[in-house]
């Protein structure tokens, strides 16, 4: 391992799912690192399952891309510097960075390409079938958490509730000798329905175009969530909201 790799090495954490990925990473690289903008976990996940096979949540799909990342940052060194000139330099050009490609030694370039990833500006994604695995590993190691936790926890009584909430004040009777029975007035149609009606869409379509757009801002979360890349995820939000005005005949 070349000393360029060395710090980086030694500063990578150590997933506890990252065995899941152990192909993945010491497969070449080239068809695992792609731009961020062009992939979208969630799809990608759920690509060619069954309309019946179970959703993962993102929550846990976040945590597996981070397992990857953290296990790929551990053997990526060694494994990076074994591509051809070609292949680094193609999977360094799917970045946004400007490097002087043919200018740079190979492990050079491989060492930028490693930040790259590290830093999120580029994705590893992993086999499905592995992500799916660890996936379900996430999922189970939460549940069992959940389940011995509750074991130690016992629920007070429900006398010990109440006098928690309410104390030991006496209780006050109510004076409900002016209370009015409650009418149901009809309001008249909403400046809301109007302006909508006023776009060309209905209400069904409006209900979707939220619904799309709260799809986008999740992305963008998970996204966060996966790089912490603060500039890149107000682009995101920003365009999710242009669509969103877009969809709704703004």
């Amino acid at each position: 391992m070349t000393s360029l790799f060395l710090d980086a090495y030694h500063n990578a954490r150590e997933g506890s799912h990252g065995h899941f990925f152990s192909r993945s990473v010491r497969k070449s690289q080239y068809l695992h690192i792609q731009s961020p903008w062009m992939f979208d976990v969630i799809r990608w996940f759920h690509f060619a399952l069954p309309a019946s096979a179970p959703r993962e949540g993102r929550g846990d799909l976040e945590e597996g891309m981070k397992e990857a990342l953290a296990a790929w940052l551990r053997y990526a060194p060694s494994i990076l510097l074994s591509h051809q000139s070609h292949e680094l330099r193609d999977m360094l050009g799917r970045s946004d960075i400007r490097v002087h490609m043919y200018r740079t030694k190979d492990h050079e370039v491989a060492k930028v390409l490693y930040n790259e990833v590290k830093d999120g500006r580029l994705i590893f994604v992993p086999e499905r079938d592995e992500m799916r695995e660890c996936v379900q590993a996430i999922r189970e190691q939460r549940e069992k958490a959940s389940q011995s936790g509750l074991a130690r926890v016992q629920q007070p009584a429900d006398t010990d509730m109440a006098s928690s909430l309410y104390g030991n004040s006496p209780r006050v009777p109510q004076n409900l000798g002016n209370a009015q029975p409650f009418e149901y007035q009809p309001n008249a149609i909403s400046d809301d329905v109007q302006d909508i009606a006023a776009r060309g869409v209905n209400e069904v379509q409006e209900a979707q175009c939220f619904a799309e757009y709260e799809r986008n801002l999740a992305e963008c979360n998970l996204y966060k969530a996966m790089t912490n890349v603060a500039y890149t995820f107000i682009a995101c939000k920003q365009n999710a909201f242009t669509l969103y005005n877009q969809c709704r005949g703004y």
